[in-house]
């Protein structure tokens, strides 16, 4: 991250879905380099827990408590902090809400809650902090999107369609802003180890093998959020983690067809072996 504090030296970050998980990692690594950080959150109690944390780690926090989904408090924060510090030099998107289930059995109401949080959260942070960075020609975005979006795995229809898109919507901001000093990376990890599962959507037995990919990944918040950062230093535009889901990630450009069997299949074997034998990890689908 020295880098980084070398290329901004404003240290000036915001952060969405930062009380817990990802964010807080991505805030507390930020932290110890001195940063100032806004961080945000829905949850108002967890926020200012969150707050005292990136304190103790160095850095200098600003809190917000908004849902991602509401483009006028999310135009407030950002304005605040802006005006505050007079720029922002790393954003990160990274605010999101689990969901599993059936496309044709999910409510449309849940389907469209996810799209509003994974996607147009994203939406409405990259349309409010890339006028920002442009005025000031620099400035670094991360959208945290998953390997969800490219695997698209079975019984996971809304939130690998909002992450698809995300990955969509980071690939035409990284050709848009490639002239004007604006960076642009997109972060597609596997499960990590965070809350996302607890207050995921969908079905319980959906929602139960959610929290088991989750609370058996080998990938913790902080290790994704230190790779992240290093990758951002370099310049790197596609973060995918980890050497499994590059494999996947490969796999599917060179053999689509195959790979959507291979998915299948194995979507299928992880659930007859948790059925089977519950103690045992199942794998990474994204």
């Amino acid at each position: 991250m020295i880098r980084l504090s070398q290329k901004y030296p404003g240290k000036r970050a915001f952060i969405t879905g930062a009380a817990s998980g990802l964010g807080l990692a991505f805030a507390t690594q930020l932290a110890r380099q001195g940063w100032n950080i806004a961080i945000t959150d829905v949850n108002d109690e967890t926020l200012h827990c969150a707050a005292e944390t990136v304190r103790t780690a160095g850095g200098i926090p600003t809190t917000y408590c908004f849902d991602v989904s509401d483009y006028d408090k999310f135009c407030q924060a950002v304005n605040d902090f802006d005006q505050e510090l007079g720029g922002i030099d790393i954003g990160i998107n990274n605010a999101g809400i689990g969901c599993g289930g059936y496309l044709h059995a999910s409510p449309i109401d849940t389907f469209r809650k996810v799209i509003e949080i994974n996607l147009m959260g994203v939406v409405h942070g990259c349309h409010l902090l890339v006028p920002i960075m442009k005025k000031q020609g620099s400035g670094h975005i991360l959208n945290v999107g998953s390997a969800a979006g490219f695997v698209a795995a079975p019984r996971m229809s809304a939130y690998n369609t909002a992450k698809a898109g995300v990955l969509a919507l980071s690939e035409t901001m990284r050709g848009e802003l490639a002239e004007d000093g604006v960076m642009v990376s997109v972060l597609m990890p596997t499960y990590v180890r965070t809350n996302i599962g607890i207050n995921a959507l969908g079905p319980a037995e959906d929602k139960q093998l959610a929290r088991l990919l989750i609370d058996r990944s080998k990938l913790t918040a902080e290790e994704v959020a230190i790779e992240a950062l290093q990758r951002m230093e370099l310049g790197e535009f596609y973060i995918v983690l980890p050497a499994h889901a590059r494999f996947l990630w490969r796999f599917k450009r060179l053999m689509p067809d195959r790979f959507s069997r291979f998915i299948s299949k194995e979507l299928n074997r992880v659930l007859i072996r948790q059925q089977s034998a519950p103690g045992e990890p199942p794998s990474d689908l994204g």
